[in-house]
């Protein structure tokens, strides 16, 4: 048998997070986002084609599309949480060399439900303390009324429809980025950056922040406006500030792999 080199060999191994994520807000409703999936199950495609690349780990929300490789081991997750837990879990077992997270994750979740009625109630049975506070001081006494009666409805059970008003107080979620430096330093990481209309200078400055803060290879940063059914701009920022920019979902892919295999290549 002939010596294979290293850059040929079957030796690296892909985590593609893709889709959107689902807050719960009680045991029938959710908040979800528009993230189909698409592009990232585009790029796992793409890796599955390459002779450099051994295992795939595809994980991606309940509805996201799946990628057609069978090459691909697709990990369907709902919640932040869910994520989270997939993640530790994946990056813990295996030995990932580089990571594309592409998924719309949710930054907040449901914490609790109160009716409005509730809220008012309250409000009115202590106006009497409040209009004997400054503004600062009204504003926190408000805040903590808010919080011994935000569990007045329960999440674990169904919301009643016959409820006129109801009040959904959100938390923030932990930001999965920020999670994989500190689960795996040596993976090559690209991040994704969303934002909407706004000028280019704006978006390349908020991918490169992306890209500084979470330790990233790459970002690819893109305008909501510049996405639909026809078409789909991005920028794939590098870590001098440069980028390139690609039309359609199947460059945006293509570029993805190229860069990620080649950088992490450098690196081996």
């Amino acid at each position: 048998m002939g010596f294979k080199p290293p850059s040929e060999k079957n030796d690296m191994n892909v985590l593609i997070t893709s889709g959107g994520t689902t807050e719960r807000i009680d045991t029938v409703r959710s908040i979800s986002n528009m993230s189909t999936g698409s592009l990232g199950s585009m790029v796992a495609d793409r890796f599955s084609g390459e002779s450099s690349i051994e295992k795939i780990f595809y994980i991606c929300g309940m509805s996201a599309i799946r990628p057609l490789s069978e090459r691909v081991a697709v990990k369907p997750v709902d919640s932040v949480a869910n994520l989270e837990s997939v993640v530790r879990e994946t990056l813990g077992s295996s030995d990932i060399d580089i990571i594309i997270h592409a998924m719309a994750v949710s930054d907040y979740r449901a914490r609790s439900v109160m009716s409005a009625d509730s809220l008012a109630g309250s409000i009115v049975s202590n106006l009497g303390k409040l209009m004997g506070l400054d503004g600062s001081a009204a504003s926190s006494a408000v805040l903590e009324l808010l919080k011994s009666h935000e569990s007045a409805i329960s999440l674990e059970g169904k919301i009643s429809s016959d409820m006129d008003g109801i009040l959904l107080f959100m938390e923030r979620t932990p930001k999965i980025i920020a999670l994989f430096h500190e689960l795996s330093p040596r993976s090559m990481l690209i991040g994704f950056k969303l934002l909407d209309n706004v000028p280019l200078d704006a978006l390349m400055d908020a991918g490169y922040k992306l890209l500084i803060q979470n330790k990233c290879s790459f970002v690819l940063a893109n305008d909501l406006r510049d996405i639909s059914d026809k078409q789909h701009t991005g920028y794939l920022i590098d870590k001098e500030k440069n980028y390139t920019r690609h039309s359609s979902k199947a460059e945006i892919a293509a570029a993805i792999v190229a860069a990620a295999i080649n950088e992490r290549t450098k690196v081996s």
